[in-house]
């Protein structure tokens, strides 16, 4: 039966109504979370930049929270960046000027970082800093898209000084064979010193990495556990495909192996045998067995 005409104008008003219901709790909700600002307590007073800090000075972590940092001389540098990857997580707006709240990453910090060239404080994320004293982290497993940054990260870094040394900071369980190949090709490459220091484990081709690095600029820390072993693989496919990439296979463990003997100075039979199985180290026998140069030690009376 069909409803009386009457009845129209008041279902429509009920949909309007429910309409503007909707738009006014997307807005709040646009206006709360995603813009970090609060309808119910807005900010009191007109927006003033803060004063410059005087010329030489470190500004004060207050100077940070209240100056605004967006402008042009102090936007970040272009640098590759290797740090884990966090495209889900949202990077709040720092320093905004007259913010009630001062807004921080939810992942990698931010820290203050002065500008050697244009002698400007800015903000920079924790990897990025590291990168411009020419430290590099390596905490996951290296695959083809790692490696290329980490390629790129080391030619850059080779670019803008020549005989400043390179450290790879080392903690994982390796990777994949041909970008740690790539990249040890790059540190044989570059003219700027490369030297390694493991923490924490150095498995499989992370401890392959460790070894590559420069004589007398490989290090560990105490309690660092060291694994070497001969690379592995998983082929499948017809008879002949399966011979193909077993004979592959051999060729790059005799030349990791030629290349574990040039840089730890034994021989090539006797790595060759103790490596068929994992072989674990703890940071005496990994210097003992020539993988580092040198345990990294507290200094005395440090707490």
């Amino acid at each position: 039966m069909a409803r009386p005409a009457a009845d129209a104008p008041r279902s429509f008003c009920a949909y309007l109504m429910q309409l503007l219901w909707n738009a006014t709790i997307a807005y709040y909700l646009i206006m709360r979370v995603f813009l970090d600002f609060d309808p119910e307590n807005p900010p009191s007073g007109p927006k003033t930049a803060a004063a410059d800090p005087p010329p030489g000075a470190a500004p004060t972590f207050d100077t940070f929270r209240d100056h605004d940092l967006s402008a042009p001389s102090r936007r970040r540098a272009a640098l590759p960046s290797v740090a884990p990857a966090r495209s889900a997580v949202r990077l709040a707006a720092v320093g905004r000027v007259g913010a009630r709240h001062t807004a921080a990453p939810l992942a990698v910090p931010l820290v203050p970082y002065r500008s050697q060239k244009e002698g400007s404080w800015l903000w920079v994320d924790l990897w990025n800093c590291l990168y411009r004293d020419r430290i590099v982290f390596l905490s996951k497993a290296v695959d083809d898209e790692l490696g290329n940054q980490l390629v790129a990260t080391l030619l850059y870094l080779n670019s803008e000084d020549k005989k400043s040394p390179v450290s790879l900071y080392l903690n994982g369980s390796g990777g994949d064979v041909v970008p740690i190949l790539a990249l040890h090709d790059t540190v044989r490459h570059v003219d700027c010193p490369v030297g390694t220091v493991g923490f924490g484990g150095c498995m499989g081709m992370m401890g392959f990495l460790l070894a590559m690095g420069d004589k007398g600029r490989r290090y560990v820390l105490p309690n660092t556990r060291v694994m070497l072993h001969h690379p592995s693989g998983d082929a499948r496919g017809q008879a002949a495909d399966i011979h193909r990439e077993s004979r592959e296979l051999l060729k790059q463990r005799d030349y990791m192996t030629a290349l574990l003997a040039e840089q730890t100075g034994n021989d090539y039979d006797k790595i060759r045998y103790d490596l068929e199985r994992n072989l674990y180290m703890s940071a005496e026998d990994a210097r003992d067995y020539g993988v580092i140069d040198q345990i990294v030690r507290a200094r005395r009376g440090a707490v």
